[in-house]
């Protein structure tokens, strides 16, 4: 009896297959003339690639990539809401105050005109994953970062946090 009445008593009327329209499409960057900003996500819990494309024939300097993460989510990606955890350049302080240079040890070392000591993990991830994955074509480089305040040991780039 009971059995009955569970399977009756839910209320829930039969109905047919109903069509939601055609699978959802996702473009990614070929690779060749991109790269990725990682910025995170509108929750802030997570790094979230953002991809870059830049003019075919070009090689886009590193010091580059680090000014335009720095100014943030633009485009797209602002749009869907990404964020950062990096502190906006101070004013007055233009590119020459950041540089991207190959590291003495391994890798390659940001310098940058703020402090990184106190910057969340996922703030630092942005930085080492856009250099780290960008800067030498096909490699993933460690990153050293370099702030006013001090220098941190190499990192790589972890998306899993």
């Amino acid at each position: 009896m009971s059995c009955a009445l569970l399977l009756t008593g839910c209320g829930i009327k039969r109905s047919g297959v109903i069509d939601s329209g055609h699978a959802a499409t996702v473009k990614v960057a070929d690779g060749k003339n991109s790269t990725y900003l990682y910025f995170l996500s509108k929750e802030g819990d997570r790094l979230v690639p953002a991809p870059f494309s830049f003019l075919a024939g070009y090689d886009l300097n590193p010091a580059v990539l680090l000014h335009l993460l720095l100014e943030g989510p633009r485009g797209r990606a602002g749009e869907a809401g990404l964020t950062t955890g990096l502190p906006k350049l101070p004013a007055g302080s233009g590119s020459e105050k950041l540089s991207v240079s190959p590291s003495p040890h391994a890798g390659m070392t940001v310098k940058v005109p703020f402090a990184v000591g106190d910057l969340s993990a996922l703030a630092r991830m942005q930085l080492v994953c856009t250099i780290g994955v960008s800067a030498v074509k096909d490699t993933l480089s460690p990153v050293t970062l370099q702030g006013s305040d001090t220098t941190l040991a190499p990192a790589e780039c972890d998306l899993k946090r």
